[in-house]
């Protein structure tokens, strides 16, 4: 495959960017059972970048006989191979030699993540990758640290260990809006624990993560411990489900597609874990200090093109501030640059693609008629920009707390900002919803913040910032719909109860 052609001024030359022959004209192979190999069929599919929605690379297609390839190497791995029987520091060594690796292809991952998925490049150096290094290294040592407890029994001859051990097999299912990053955390969670992994990333953003799959060969891990299928959910992702030699799925995704994984698993009843979706309150009150508050509440809402699943995406302000807010809301959102993402000024990239975009401007319109449109709204005119799925940041005041932009999840540049008078109507107002992942306030006083922290049904709560400071040391865990089946690598483990009888009873 040929690199596309140079977009015109307003973005990065490809003609003049070498980079752009980091991208393999030969199709990405999976990984199986220590090998990179084609589809079975032949079936491939292309990346298709959002900057401009033209193809850049191609990715072999699984099939479920591909999956089920997959399934028997991790399960030979996690069984019988050598994965199966390695110790914590084992894992750890191995862990470290896959932060090392990328490490030294950071520049390459950067820019396939940037063209693939439209971050901006140095969002995924600053942010993406230095979480995914991070979290390896965080794992590295995790790995070692598991404990389980001895408890006293009532019989004094016996003795009591209880042993932390691993599921099996694990599948995880990437979320496309972090592939490179979530889909490495929870790589490095599972190795630690022990499990063998069947990683599988999701469809519109699959490249970055191929590319590592290549790299993994060079650490040398048996064969098995880690296996990558790309395609599309409704074969690879129901593949992964239905396997009965599959311990354990863990998706980050949607609510839909969450419900239909849990319908699936029922028959095998195997674990599940769900990181699902989120409507995310803020709350700033009339104390709070302005500045910080439209800095955090600008970055939440409009982070990573709104695609975040913890962002800020309805802003409930007081009424005394309420006026003064949305005008400095939307000062910060015109300051936002946004722009080709391989320009390394640039903040926010296009959407994941053009069919998202698409269902964001549907959003903008049902918000038009349900409030005021403060800035953004309108398509860019310019010749790069237009081309590809860029969405201006867009800020919808005077909306009502029931309507569809301030309840429904957008996953765009999109939000919804209207008054509240007290903490009670606060309170009431940011609980009305079935999500529960994220929810955050501003304010000077302590007693409210220790109120509202106490009162909002989310997972994670933040106060006068946006963003867990965090994600590795204290992983939340959705309320109500947005979660389900435990965090961190807690969630890839599961408890053995041993009891010892040492000798006869006394007394």
């Amino acid at each position: 495959m040929t690199a596309p052609a140079a977009p015109g001024a307003a973005g990065t030359d490809v003609a003049a960017d070498s980079r752009w022959s980091l991208i393999s004209p030969d199709t990405y192979p999976l990984l199986i059972g220590g090998r990179l190999v084609p589809a079975r069929d032949g079936a491939a599919f292309p990346s298709i970048s959002p900057r401009d929605n033209r193809a850049i690379a191609t990715i072999a297609q699984a099939s479920a006989a591909d999956v089920s390839d997959a399934v028997t190497a991790a399960r030979r791995a996690f069984d019988a191979g050598p994965w199966g029987r390695t110790t914590a520091k084992d894992r750890g060594v191995f862990l470290l030699r896959i932060a090392d690796l990328m490490e030294r292809h950071a520049d390459e991952l950067a820019f396939l993540e940037s063209v693939d998925a439209g971050k901006p490049i140095g969002s995924v150096h600053y942010s993406d990758l230095a979480i995914s290094l991070d979290s390896l290294r965080f794992f590295a040592g995790r790995a070692r640290q598991t404990r389980g407890i001895a408890a006293e029994m009532p019989d004094a001859a016996v003795i009591h260990h209880e042993f932390i051990e691993p599921l099996g097999v694990v599948a995880e299912i990437l979320p496309w809006n972090g592939p490179l990053w979530t889909g490495v955390q929870r790589m490095a969670a599972i190795l630690a624990a022990g499990n063998a992994a069947i990683v599988k990333p999701a469809q519109l953003a699959s490249l970055t993560f191929m590319r590592l799959a290549e790299l993994l060969l060079e650490a040398d891990l048996p064969p098995g411990a880690v296996n990558v299928v790309a395609g599309s959910g409704g074969v690879v992702g129901e593949a992964l489900v239905v396997d009965p030699r599959v311990d354990m799925i863990s998706l980050t995704g949607g609510i839909e597609t969450g419900s239909r994984i849990l319908e699936q698993a029922a028959a095998t009843v195997k674990r599940v874990s769900l990181e699902l979706g989120g409507k995310n309150p803020n709350v700033v009150f009339a104390d709070a200090d302005i500045d910080q508050a439209v800095f955090w509440s600008s970055l939440g809402a409009f982070g990573n093109t709104g695609q975040i699943c913890v962002c800020g995406s309805r802003i409930l302000v007081q009424r005394p501030v309420y006026e003064e807010f949305v005008g400095r809301l939307w000062a910060a959102a015109e300051g936002f640059k946004v722009g080709d993402p391989l320009d390394p000024d640039t903040q926010l990239g296009p959407v994941i693609a053009a069919s998202h975009a698409a269902k964001v401007w549907e959003y903008i319109e049902v918000g038009r008629s349900e409030g005021r449109i403060v800035t953004g709204g309108a398509p860019y005119t310019d010749p790069f920009r237009s081309a590809g799925a860029f969405i201006p940041p867009t800020i919808i005041a005077d909306v009502s707390p029931s309507c569809r932009v301030a309840t429904e999840e957008i996953f765009g540049p999109v939000v919804a900002v209207f008054p509240f008078d007290t903490l009670d109507e606060a309170v009431a107002v940011a609980n009305a919803t079935s999500y529960g992942l994220s929810a955050g306030l501003f304010t000077r006083s302590l007693d409210t913040a220790w109120t509202m922290a106490r009162r909002l049904e989310a997972g994670q709560v933040y106060v006068n910032q946006w963003f867990s400071s965090g994600v590795l040391e204290a992983p939340g865990h959705g309320y109500k719909r947005s979660g389900y089946g435990g965090v961190g690598i807690e969630k890839y483990t599961q408890r053995k109860e041993v009891f010892f009888r040492v000798g006869e009873p006394q007394g």
